[in-house]
């Protein structure tokens, strides 16, 4: 009887066992049921803000749920990192990022995050170099004639940037260094307002993406010096590289899209598929490639052990050459 009885009462549980796993798999498939917020941690108009709202696009239609983009700017990227690194990871909460994530540990005591312990990379969505560029006219639009002034006037030049920190202040720094200048860096808090005092007159230049100039560049108001990178931008074919104006400068910027750490792998890959996706679709490729950008689009795996080659390299960057301050 007792036998019959177990035999009876273990059949019940393996029924009621087999009824939980499609409620956890229904579960689960129902992410996500509610808006995500996508933190971008610099102002709105800048290269990174402008891919994330591309990338944002995408993610809302493909999972039928807004997906609204939140822009917290402020100390190069750590307010806005910070706030989704404690977040809680269950997918609503997302950061859209530049290599700043990676960039600011080597260059900014006590920054609030680690890059690789609070984090789970979910794709680098794409990858553009940095360029030089001045209000249309200045210095003839001649890269020869910028660096000649600023070597006969040391100390009269300057240039804006994104952030203290940040890659397009230390292209900035490795331009000093290679063109032998004495030139002022002014730290913004975004792309944008450092493009803004560029037209206006009140710094003379500034490293940034072409995603971030474009509009500018396009208009006339703005020109491109130099390009950060081995090869022309398709969509600049007359802009020389520093390189081919004898100057040693490569650096760029990656955009990734990242999670809080421990964020559950289906949700993780359930956002990469979206991105790979749209990485396959000609007019996604297309907008990234007319903006000054190469999709990239590597699966998560990929992506984070690139964050952790990418944290050791600004690490013995910035210590080969001493260190970075602010200004």
């Amino acid at each position: 009887m007792k036998q019959r009885l177990r035999g009876v009462l273990y059949a019940i549980a393996v029924s009621l066992c087999g009824l939980a796993v499609p409620q956890a798999a229904g579960a689960a498939a129902a992410y996500p049921s509610k808006p995500i917020r996508l933190v971008v941690p610099w102002a709105p108009g800048g290269s990174t803000d402008i891919l994330a709202r591309t990338t944002a696009e995408r993610l809302t239609k493909a999972l039928k749920q807004p997906v609204i983009v939140e822009n917290r700017a402020g100390a190069s990227g750590n307010i806005g990192a910070d706030i989704v690194a404690r977040a809680a990871p269950d997918g609503y909460t997302l950061l859209f990022t530049s290599t700043n994530l990676t960039l600011n540990p080597a260059v900014i005591p006590q920054t609030p995050y680690d890059p690789i312990k609070n984090f789970t990379g979910v794709t680098m969505v794409a990858f553009a170099p940095m360029m030089l560029v001045t209000k249309a006219g200045f210095a003839d639009n001649s890269l020869k004639k910028l660096i000649d002034y600023g070597r006969a006037h040391p100390g009269e030049l300057n240039f804006s940037s994104s952030g203290a920190g940040g890659a397009p202040h230390l292209a900035g720094e490795m331009f000093k260094q290679a063109a032998n200048l004495d030139i002022v860096h002014v730290p913004y808090t975004g792309a944008a307002p450092a493009l803004t005092d560029v037209l206006s007159g009140q710094v003379q230049m500034t490293f940034t993406t072409y995603i971030s100039a474009q509009g500018m560049l396009s208009a006339g108001q703005m020109k491109a010096l130099g390009v950060a990178s081995k090869d022309r931008l398709a969509v600049l074919p007359d802009v020389a590289t520093f390189a081919e104006q004898g100057l040693d400068i490569e650096i760029g910027t990656m955009f990734g899209l990242l999670a809080p750490a421990g964020t559950p792998r289906p949700i993780v890959d359930q956002l990469y598929a979206v991105i790979k996706e749209a990485a396959a679709d000609q007019a996604f490729q297309d907008k990234i490639l007319q903006q000054g950008g190469t999709v990239v689009a590597d699966d998560p795996d990929h992506y984070n052990a690139y964050l952790r080659e990418d944290v050791a390299k600004w690490a013995a960057l910035i210590k080969k050459i001493g260190g970075v301050s602010a200004h």
